[in-house]
């Protein structure tokens, strides 16, 4: 079995879903289990109309909703669908309004109506899949709500592995006797009650490979506007190149860097069943893309990608009564209590600790002067450049791991260098104009 998720620009309109098509049948032979996002646009739009619906008047409120009902129906007509799947649609856009309805009527818009809504986007885009590839393959619509299990709060679900292993093994794997292709939604699910709950922003990635590891997959192919991870951001680096193989490590810290290719939490239960993932273009489905394997390629060496975060914030406490970890862990407590931020990366030396975190400095400086009057605390903007590669710590990385080092100083006069805490990054912070230059010189060294 092969599980392929494809993302909003992949379903944005009827050519995109066209190209799903022609994929779906240049895999024919193969059991397919598609995972698909919404339409490109529009979970924002239908969190944005779930919010907006405690004010708006009723003519707006309809009128908006109205237009997303519309765009997808749109689509069915380009497509020539059956009137059955447009009919599916309008039912779906009928609950919609009811929902935003409530929340007109209540003054609030609670998780609950939210999660609710925002899971209009994945039953619009899978109900005109099926449609689609109904016409040509043999395909069935599968609810992700019957299997994917979650529980705590809504909107920040967590997922039931065993719930959701024992549910998709006793209701969507057995589909698969009767039919090739079963089409169903990433992001949502549903708690113990069958209330419907989201995975969170970019959560589709993950519904694709928690389905994945349930269902022992073969692979896992996540379709997308890119062909692959790259060395470095191309809009940056214009002649940055496609990786065709990294690790499950370094794909790890190219997302918490800030790579957008992957959803960060999407390779953790692939890397738990070794089942890899594969990166490619839907719109240039001859390109090889990335593949993600635990031990990736094994005969690379020194740097594959570089990347630049920016705007970041690096805090730096010095606490004349601070003498133990648990002292430091309390502080930075405090801190993420007063702004609501957690940091990117904490390092402590002695009784100094470093926080980094991914906002504006205008973000977190005043909560930063609420500290203890005995702590020294200083606070500055930087932009965090990462180097990512199989490992800095082995010898054959040895003159990177130098050269790294020689780039950050040669173009700046005093950058703060994080190198050593993970063996697949080099890190350093850096006077944000300086960063593309910097990204520039590192990438020659990518191989």
């Amino acid at each position: 079995m092969i599980v392929m998720k494809f993302g909003g620009t992949s379903v944005q309109d009827a050519f995109a879903m066209r190209n799903v098509l022609s994929i779906a049948q240049e895999f024919s032979g193969h059991k397919i289990l598609m995972v698909s996002s919404a339409c490109s646009g529009i979970t924002s739009e239908l969190l944005s109309i779930a919010s907006d619906s405690v004010c708006l008047n009723d003519e707006d409120r309809i009128r908006r909703i109205q237009e997303i009902i519309k765009r997808h129906i749109d689509i069915c007509n380009e497509l020539g669908l059956e009137q059955g799947t447009v009919l599916q649609i309008e039912e779906i856009g009928a609950h919609l309004l009811s929902y935003c309805e409530g929340i007109a009527l209540l003054g609030e818009c609670t998780n609950r109506s939210q999660d609710a809504i925002a899971s209009c986007g994945e039953l619009f885009s899978t109900i005109i899949l099926t449609g689609l590839l109904g016409s040509h393959l043999n395909v069935q619509w599968f609810d992700a709500r019957k299997s994917m299990k979650t529980f705590d709060s809504p909107s920040k679900s967590q997922v039931h592995m065993e719930q959701t292993s024992l549910l998709s093994n006793q209701l969507l794997k057995p589909l698969f006797e009767q039919c090739d292709i079963v089409v169903t939604q990433g992001f949502i699910g549903s708690d113990d009650d069958n209330r419907t709950t989201t995975l969170g922003r970019g959560g589709s990635d993950y519904s694709a490979a928690i389905f994945g590891a349930v269902l022992e997959a073969d692979e896992i192919i996540i379709w997308t506007d890119v062909s692959g991870i790259a060395s470095a951001d191309p809009r940056v680096i214009p002649n940055a190149r496609y990786i065709e193989s990294m690790s499950f490590d370094e794909a790890r810290m190219l997302s918490f860097f800030g790579a957008k290719v992957l959803h960060p939490e999407t390779i953790l239960p692939a890397l738990q069943k070794d089942i890899p993932v594969h990166v490619r273009n839907t719109f240039k489905t001859s390109d090889r893309g990335t593949t993600i394997t635990r031990m990736g390629d094994e005969l690379a060496s020194g740097m594959r990608s570089v990347i630049a975060r920016k705007p970041v914030s690096f805090v730096q406490v010095r606490a004349s009564q601070v003498s133990n970890e648990h002292s430091m862990s309390e502080l930075i407590k405090e801190l993420e209590q007063l702004s609501g931020l957690k940091p990117m990366i904490s390092v402590m030396i002695d009784s100094s600790i470093g926080l980094i975190y991914d906002v504006s400095i205008s973000k977190i400086e005043e909560y930063v002067k609420h500290l203890e009057e005995d702590n020294n605390a200083e606070i500055g903007e930087y932009a965090l450049i990462s180097a990512i590669g199989p490992n800095f710590r082995n010898f054959n990385s040895k003159k990177v791991f130098t050269k790294f080092h020689e780039i950050i100083h040669e173009n700046e006069e005093s950058p703060i260098i994080f190198s050593g805490i993970q063996k697949n990054t080099l890190t350093a912070l850096v006077n944000s104009v300086h960063a593309e230059n910097i990204l520039k010189e590192l990438h020659a060294l990518c191989t």
